[in-house]
């Protein structure tokens, strides 16, 4: 087994493999608790600039996983360290 082998196969132990439609509900959940960060509805009065950094990392995460679950389905996303 080679170098490359070994690499992959640690790439793909650590991807998390969900179905298009798991990680299309994952991207709509996202973007509601986007929303209600947005409207107030959450976060902590004792750490304002906390929000804006929720929010853009929700963001990222929905643009990794695509809004019909393709990109993360086809491309997998890996697991938070």
């Amino acid at each position: 087994m080679s170098r490359a082998d070994l690499f992959e196969g640690k790439r793909e132990a650590s991807m998390i493999s969900l179905t298009r439609e798991d990680w299309a509900e994952i991207y709509y959940a996202l973007e509601t608790k986007s929303r209600a960060l947005r409207q107030g509805k959450y976060g902590a009065e004792d750490n304002p600039g906390q929000d804006a950094e929720w929010i853009a990392h929700i963001e990222a995460v929905k643009q990794a996983i695509g809004p019909d679950g393709a990109a993360a389905a086809h491309q997998g996303v890996e697991r938070s360290k």
